[in-house]
This record gives C-alpha cells, structure tokens and sequence, in this order.
C-alpha cells in the first residue's frame, strides 16, 4: 500500500482501493512439515470417522456418543491450537482449519460440538488467560477431559452483544457474584468450563459505568443450572441448552483478562472462530459434492448418464467452483494469519458469510441433482441442508456480518475525507480557494487515478491477466463508492443497510477473485502439477471469477440504481398488515 493504514488487512486496504502484493503472492503453501502433518492428521480423522461416526444415528437419537467424543479427543482434535507444552497439537491456523475441514466432512454436528468447545468455548483463556488459569484449565480441554463452553448471548442480546444483561457483582472479598441468563448455549450442559460475560460496574469520572467482563464458571458451582435440550432442525445431536446464573460466586481469580474488556475479548474470539466455521464449510461441500457426483455418474435417463446433460453439468460446475473459491479465501485468509496479520477480522468475517452461503448453495445444488432419492429421508441429503442451514446464523448472522464488514471497512477512508467533511459542499470550498486548494486537489487527484486501470496486481499469471485487469478497474470503482457513499450519507450510514450490503458484497466479492487469482497463479507457476489439473484448476478460476464479477456489478450499479425506496415502502405495508394482507377474493 502506499502509506500504511491503521488495518493490517487486505479487505481494509480494498476500502482505499489499494492491495498490498505481499500480503497475495505468493498465495500461501503448505510448507513440507505442514503437508507430512496435515496428511497424517486427516487420514487418522478419515478412518475414524469411517469406522466409528454414524451421522444418521446421532441425528436420529439427538446425541453424539460418548465414546465418539472420547475417540476424537483421542486423536488429540480437542487441543488443535493449543501449545503442545499445555497438552495440545500446536497447530497453526491454517493446519486447524484444514484438520477441522476433515472433521465438518463427516457430520455437522461434530463440528459444532468441536468448534464450540475450541475454536471459541475457551478460546478467549487461551488468548487472554492468565498463566495460572492456563495451566489449570488447558491440559484437561486439550485432552477432551474437560469440554468447554461460550456464554455470550441471551435472549434480548443476539447481535447485540453489548446489550447482555447478565451482572457480575464484585463482593468487595476476592469475589464476584454473577446472576443472569444465557441462551442456546453450545455444549450447555455437558460443559466443565464456561466462558461467561457479564456487565461491571466501574468508576470513571465519577459515575458508575457498566462494561462487559470475562469470567470462567465451572461445572458444579452452586447457583449453575441448564434448561431442557433444545430440540432443533439441524445439528440435533450437538447439545443446546439455556444456562442459567443465580447468584454464582467466583473468585477475581477466574477473570479473564482486563476487568471491564470483556467485549473486545468476546469479539476477538468470534473473529477467529469464524474461520474454523468458513474451513468447515469447505469440508461439508466436499462430501456433498462426491455424494451428488457419485449419484450423476450412476444416474441414467434416455440412454445416457445425467451428467452428459447440459444443465447438470452447469450444476457439478458451479458446485466445483464455490468449493475451489472458498477453500481459496479460507487458506488465503490463515497463510496471513500465519504471518503475522493482526487485524483479520474483516478477513475471517468474509470466509463465515461466502463460505456458509456457499456451502448452503451447494447443499441446494446436490439435492436437486438427487432429486426424489434426496428429499428422502434414506438419503443423507436432507440431514446434511437441515445441518447446513444454521451456518448462516450462528457466529454472527450473515445480515449483521455485511453490515459489521461495510461500516469496519468505511472507517478509514472516512477519517481521510474528515478534512473535506469540513466543508460543507465544494462550491463553498471554492470560496476559500487557497485555504481548499490541496486538500480539493489532492481529493481530485486520488479520484481520477482511481478511474484509471493499472495493472495492480504485477505478480498475477499471464494466463490470468483479463481478470487482473478487470479486479483493477473493479477495485478503483469500489474505492470511489466508499467515498461517494460517504460523502452522501455521512454518519447516516450508520442507519442505511441498504448501501452497507452492497459495500460488503462488493468487498466480499473481491477478495474472492484476488485469493483465486493468487491461488490459481501458484497451480499455474508449479512445474510439478500436471497439464490436466492446472487445466482443471484454470476452468474452476474461471466460473469463479465470472460469477463474482456478475455480483459485484449488479451491487456497483445497484448503489445509485436501486429499488430500495419501493421494498421499504413495501416492507412497511407487510409490517402493518401483519403480513400479506391482501386476498385474490377482495380484489
């Protein structure tokens, strides 16, 4: 980039229209010792999963068994990123994100129960923990002795994290008593460890302030208890409970972290556990896709298999492709974190919201191809849609996700117009020519250079070089919108989704193309990868590219040509009818 900007993030740098090609090429391998790693951890996974996991089963009795869960932590896949010196693997991001893959393509279930219990149910002690709480507490999770839980959300706070409710009285005597609810808590009641957030007060100024804090609760303290198992559509046999506080007593001890920074604790974990939920996904398409494949090239109609019809393979194509473009983003986005990247939570935000809507598209795809065999419950498919769909919600809603991504990703540019906000208008700058002239000139000058396409991605195969120009002229577009929309709604952008959406989608979609493009370029630059599959690989970066283009500018032109005005006057309407409102009859 060409100053350095508080984000340390390729997504932020989009919002300036600019990419740092350290952080894309070369797009991140896997070293030999990660390969050797890798490989021995899923094939160990795979014959576990293929001899001991029965998804039907555990969906049908709403339970996974104890000793499945005994066998996984076994395997050592309850310590993945824990210090081996702690009991755990030490696997780096991108080493847990490919193991966790392997465990999601076996059943959904077991990845929430996995996830929850690591990549966020103690997460937060292994980021912010206290030496003596790690040495406590991490040996029993990473052997799968002890599991562990998340305690963020409540009924009046989903999104809204810092609305919780739940309190945290300090005692005065090394104590602190809590007393609220949580809700649809993965892992409630089989928990030992609960990672919990409540309110605090604290003095500042003189007045009394409620922050969030983090404490860790455990298994059979008094005032601890759990509502019924939560029957639900998918992932049946992960455990959801209500977990209640009634005056729980914990020693100042069990606070993790700074007093009163629970919330950016509470944040940080999420950030990072959206990355497992992003690997995940990819695993869950693979095994859907081989499913639908496997049922195509079995499958004859008038002589000849299905997939020899046109409109079933554009349907393997696509599959093939979202696959290809979502294991890009989430390998790009860990081979970052490995190297070092501090800020990744536009990254991590990115690789939840495309891989999980992926993944549910896929799952979509494969039914259809299925057809009849796969609206059947004897077929697997209709498990795995009803397993797939709560990816869309959990961790962060999608729909709060795209807002988060717009409104993080605006905040730099906007303290760069902050100047030119000053002014109210450029007509009235133009009165004060001399005090206006740089800072208009300056503004002039970054906007034309923006119009103009250069070729920002030098290191991009040859082969390729159509869509690095098209990412180029496409990047500068979506630097001009920040501004444009920063400059039309000013801190009212705060209230208006509808261009946030279209800012986040444009943003997600460039990241895409730039993780293919950087992964396509490593395939194509390898002397040791055969013609076929660099072919293969060229065909999938293709669709993939064309599609994300496809969606990037309906949403650029969708920012001042847009039916916006029409769905809100609409929406309005349904919510006073209190639905449709309206009959054929009347009419």
């Amino acid at each position: 980039m060409s100053d350095k900007h508080e984000m340390d993030s390729v997504v932020g740098g989009f919002f300036y229209g600019e990419v740092d090609e350290s952080h894309v090429f070369p797009f991140p391998h896997f070293t030999d010792e990660q390969k050797e790693i890798g490989r021995e951890f899923t094939e160990a996974v795979r014959r576990y999963g293929e001899d001991n996991i029965d998804g039907e089963k555990m969906d049908e009795e709403a339970v996974i068994p104890e000793e499945v869960i005994q066998g996984l932590a076994e395997l050592g896949l309850c310590g993945l990123g824990v210090p081996e010196e702690l009991g755990g693997m030490g696997l780096d991001y991108t080493l847990y994100s490919r193991v966790f893959a392997e465990v999601a393509s076996f059943d959904g279930s077991l990845a929430t129960f996995l996830g929850a219990h690591q990549s966020i149910g103690y997460r937060a002690l292994l980021n912010e923990g206290s030496d003596e709480l790690k040495q406590k507490w991490l040996p029993d999770l990473a052997s799968g002795q002890k599991i562990a839980a998340f305690c963020l959300t409540e009924p009046g706070s989903g999104s809204d994290a810092y609305s919780i409710k739940t309190k945290a009285v300090d005692n005065g005597d090394g104590t602190f008593t809590i007393t609220g609810q949580k809700l649809w808590i993965t892992n409630g009641g089989r928990a030992d460890f609960y990672t919990v957030f409540a309110k605090t007060d604290h003095e500042i100024d003189g007045e009394t302030v409620e922050k969030i804090s983090c404490f860790v609760v455990e298994k059979g303290m008094e005032g601890l208890s759990f509502g019924e198992k939560e029957n639900k559509m998918g992932i049946r046999a992960s455990e959801t409970r209500a977990v209640y506080f009634d005056g729980v007593k914990v020693p100042k001890e069990n606070i993790i972290g700074e007093l009163g920074k629970g919330f950016k604790i509470a944040m940080n974990v999420l950030n990072s556990g959206r990355l497992s939920l992003g690997a995940g996904c990819v695993g869950g398409m693979k095994t859907i896709m081989k499913m639908a494949t496997d049922h195509a090239n079995g499958r004859k109609q008038f002589g000849k298999t299905i997939t020899e019809f046109g409109l079933t393979q554009e349907k393997l194509a696509t599959m093939a492709a979202l696959t290809y473009a979502t294991e890009s983003v989430v390998y790009m986005t860990t081979g970052n974190m490995c190297k070092g990247m501090k800020d990744y939570y536009l990254e991590t935000a990115v690789c939840k919201i495309f891989g999980s809507e992926s993944l549910w598209e896929v799952v979509d795809t494969a039914l259809q191809i299925a057809a009849g065999n796969g609206y059947m419950k004897e077929y697997p498919y209709e498990r795995i849609m009803r397993d797939s769909r709560i990816n869309l919600i959990f961790e962060g809603t999608n729909e709060i996700l795209r807002c988060f991504l717009a409104l993080s990703g605006i905040r730099g540019p906007s303290e760069k117009l902050k100047e030119l906000g000053k002014i109210s208008n450029v007509s009235k700058a133009l009165e004060d020519p001399i005090k206006s002239l740089g800072v208009l000139t300056d503004f002039a000058k970054n906007r034309v250079s923006k119009m103009i396409p250069t070729r920002s991605l030098s290191q991009a195969h040859p082969r390729l070089e159509e869509w690095t120009n098209e990412f180029s002229s496409m990047l500068g577009g979506f630097s001009i919108q920040v501004e444009n929309t920063l400059m039309k709604y000013g801190k009212k952008i705060i209230d208006n989704e509808y261009p946030q959406k279209r800012l986040a989608d444009m943003v997600i979609h460039l990241y895409v193309m730039l993780a293919v493009i950087s992964r396509t370029t490593a395939i194509l630059n390898d002397e040791s990868i055969d013609d076929k599959k660099k072919e293969y690989c060229f065909n999938l970066a293709e669709h993939s590219l064309r599609r994300s283009r496809h969606i990037f500018v309906a949403n650029l032109k969708g920012m001042t040509k847009n039916i916006d005005k029409v769905e809100k006057a609409i929406s309005d309407q349904v919510a006073e009818n209190g639905g449709y409102g309206l009959d054929i009859i009347d009419f």
